[in-house]
């Protein structure tokens, strides 16, 4: 991030097993469990084909069902188990584990929100759950995205992210519980908020758990399904949501970026970081890309390998090939020994089918030329929907708003401008990205930003002290070497 080195420390024997699982599951020794539904599932970030009819606008509520009629509500299709509306409920029954009793309805939605009241009537035993469906086709058929709840929700596994794929098995992507039980006979209201492939679970309220990783289709809409269990729903709301919007909402929690992955466990800028990242809950993952001699975008912060590799040289006088070679985590611990330079390319491929978001600094100088070739790796990854670029070099930011009006853009800064409101109105950034000791001079530019629709992600920041006064200021993001112990913080002020 910063134009110096930043020393991170090596990590405690205590994690070396965990980081040489991860570093073998990266390298492809090993298969890890989070595994992406098959070929035929949509992929993950890829481009969206726009709706038949208008796209709602942001707040527009889409679907507002009290079930108050006679029957199922019109355009609401029961495709598995038994539905029926009583006493002004939807009720949905099935009898055993194996029934995934389904109900499809609404449209396709990039950005939304959906919720409802649910209740356990009666359940098979505590492991049963209901869901809300959050990309699932209309006649029901696999592949789906959706939110669980088991009855149980206190236990570890209480509420999930999950995904049934195109071969009719699950793919559990995140895991957490929830701060009281549903239990049965139970009102609780539960929500899920879903900007393409990010979503977060909300249990009364409370937002309990985040995911990176929901698998998106074409036409998909949303459904409530239940298993081995009776459960009944009331005021049922489906509401478009802004794009993406990277300013926070009122009650909303930081969001986590990664700072070059898990810097400070696992060796900065590789596969292996982006991994222990990833699975220590960041919402974002921060890298920086520079050129071989050869052109070829590769993920490395300095302008030489000397520090973080085996070999020695300026990036830009090597080749792709000569990259690849070279040892990436030696340097940081035995156990990592054997961790790459990524490509972009391959850190997109990663990011795509293993799920996050990156939020990717074009490090120094970039001709035109240079920077056409990153923005065609993010365009040949599908990847637009889920890539923040961001720099110090205003010409860098001009080439990528020029070449991809689509992309997000956000300025780096070690000091702030004048007025960094009209600095970002001229160069049509999404976010203002200070660092911390220059944002702590002058905090009254949160609110100004803020008002013109500009995100505050804050750099460096690995002090829970800090966290909590940038919390308090109303940053929106936190970039930091700690993204495990950052997340468990938000975490437990939630």
């Amino acid at each position: 991030m910063t134009k110096s080195h930043l020393s991170t420390s090596a990590p405690k024997n205590g994690r070396t097993g965990l980081l040489a699982a991860l570093l073998a599951s990266v390298l492809g020794v090993t298969t890890v469990a989070l595994t992406t539904p098959h070929a035929a599932s949509a992929t993950p970030g890829a481009p969206v084909a726009p709706a038949a009819s208008a796209a709602p606008a942001p707040g527009e509520v889409v679907v507002d069902e009290g079930f108050n009629g006679p029957g199922l509500p019109a355009g609401w299709t029961a495709v598995e188990g038994a539905w029926k509306v009583e006493n002004g409920r939807l009720v949905g029954a099935s009898t055993d584990w194996n029934q995934q009793t389904r109900i499809t309805f609404g449209r396709h939605l990039t950005d939304f929100r959906i919720e409802a009241t649910a209740r356990f009537d009666t359940v098979v035993d505590g492991a049963r759950w209901a869901a809300l469906g959050l990309d699932v086709p209309a006649d029901g058929s696999t592949p789906w995205s959706i939110a669980t709840m088991r009855s149980t929700t206190t236990a570890a596994n209480g509420l999930e992210f999950a995904q049934r794929t195109p071969a009719n098995t699950w793919n559990v992507t995140n895991t957490g519980s929830a701060p009281s039980a549903a239990a049965t006979g139970r009102d609780v209201r539960i929500a899920a908020e879903v900007h393409g492939t990010t979503a977060r679970w909300l249990f009364d309220g409370r937002e309990v758990m985040r995911t990176t990783q929901v698998a998106r289709s074409a036409d998909g809409g949303q459904a409530l399904i239940v298993n081995g269990a009776q459960v009944s729903f009331d005021d049922l709301k489906v509401t478009a949501l802004a794009p993406g919007a990277f300013v926070r909402q009122p009650g909303a929690p930081l969001t986590v970026f990664a700072h070059r992955g898990a810097s400070s466990a696992a060796p900065e800028n590789t596969l292996l970081s982006d991994e222990v990242a990833r699975r220590a809950g960041a919402d974002w993952i921060e890298n920086d890309v520079q050129p071989s001699r050869d052109g070829v975008p590769y993920v490395l912060h300095d302008d030489t390998v000397n520090r973080t590799t085996n070999g020695s040289g300026r990036i830009r006088d090597l080749t792709a090939a000569q990259l690849d070679g070279l040892d990436a985590g030696s340097w940081f611990a035995p156990t990592t020994a054997g961790a790459r330079v990524p490509s972009l390319a391959a850190q997109l491929d990663d990011l795509r089918t293993r799920g996050g978001s990156l939020l990717l600094e074009i490090k120094g100088p970039h001709t035109r030329d240079e920077v056409a070739r990153i923005v065609k790796d993010i365009r040949d990854h599908g990847m637009t929907g889920r890539v923040l670029v961001q720099s110090f070099e205003v010409d860098a930011l001009r080439y990528t708003r020029e070449l991809a009006p689509d992309l997000p853009l956000a300025l780096l800064r070690g000091d702030l401008d004048a007025d960094p409101v009209a600095v970002a109105r001229d160069l049509g950034l999404s976010a203002y990205n200070p660092a911390d000791a220059a944002l702590a001079a002058r905090p009254g530019v949160i609110a100004a930003l803020h008002a013109a629709g500009v995100a505050v992600n804050v750099w460096t920041v690995d002090s829970a002290a800090r966290w909590k006064a940038l919390d308090a200021a109303g940053v929106d993001g936190i970039i930091t070497n700690r993204p495990a112990e950052l997340a468990g913080w938000i975490s437990a002020r939630q």
